[in-house]
């Protein structure tokens, strides 16, 4: 006969293994199609080596992870896409590498690649540059609500009416962890963005800081990512703030031609 006492003690267990393997995922999702070793997985998360890889195997059999022949772990194609993640992540990725690195180049600043995930967005790529004071607030891995951020923005604002209501209500409460993106002025935000065409946000989610955005849209019009940049300071302010946004502007371009001369559409297959 199963106790209350045994009960509670299962439903700890479980919880606790629950938890590490989430914890563990989060810290694979991390590494993006290049995946990551365990034992910088084990070190991070703070797991013993031995749980870390006796977790990692079962996730591996349950192919939400798999393991590459370099012994690197990386999220499954199934994985991603059951997240809400595109299939065609490590194809934008390429393609956008080398114009953010460029744009990276001329600002001096750091520039961003976001994808939506659920009723997220996921920084997928950054470029940091040569100023000596880097916007580094967001890394590569980090999630934030959508609306929230200049890439953010990009990913929320250009979606139906309908959909910006909906999240809206499902992310009412991480919203309240930042005290300017309540819903109605994220609201207000992405009906200017929608007007001129980027999205410009001065000490919004962190003081000091600012961020400049735009969507990038598929073959179809559909937006699949935003690009972005942030620098802290005055740097995207002014007449310099202006400059920024038409080179910004440039390389979305540049990324919606390359986009659109390869067979990438945003129905989740790779290019081959």
């Amino acid at each position: 006969m199963v106790t209350q006492a045994d009960a509670e003690n299962e439903d700890r267990s479980g919880a606790s293994s629950i938890r590490r393997t989430v914890i563990l995922l989060r810290a694979v999702a991390q590494g993006g199609d290049r995946g990551r070793r365990l034992s910088d997985l084990a070190r991070e998360t703070g797991l013993h080596k031995a749980t870390a890889s006796r977790i990692l195997g079962h996730l591996v059999e349950e192919q939400a992870v798999v393991r590459g022949a370099d012994k690197h772990f990386a999220l499954s194609r199934d994985m991603q896409h059951a997240m809400g993640l595109p299939h065609s992540i490590s194809h934008l990725r390429a393609q956008a590498r080398p114009l953010l690195a460029d744009l990276t180049d001329q600002l001096e600043d750091v520039t961003l690649l976001s994808v939506r995930s659920g009723y997220d967005s996921l920084c997928i790529d950054r470029h940091v540059g040569r100023w000596p004071l880097q916007a580094l607030s967001l890394d590569v891995g980090r999630r934030r609500p959508l609306g929230v951020g200049a890439g953010s923005l990009s990913l929320y604002s250009w979606l139906d009416d309908a959909e910006r209501a909906q999240i809206r209500s499902a992310i009412a409460e991480e919203m309240s962890a930042f005290p300017k993106a309540g819903p109605e002025r994220i609201e207000e935000l992405a009906a200017q963005s929608r007007a001129q065409g980027f999205t410009y946000l001065p000490d919004f989610v962190v003081p000091g800081m600012t961020g400049i955005g735009a969507p990038v849209r598929d073959r179809n019009g559909a937006v699949i990512a935003a690009i972005s940049i942030a620098a802290v300071g005055d740097r995207l302010k002014g007449e310099r703030g202006g400059k920024a946004t038409a080179l910004l502007l440039e390389t979305r371009d540049r990324l919606e031609a390359r986009l659109k001369g390869t067979p990438l559409a945003a129905t989740g297959e790779e290019s081959t």
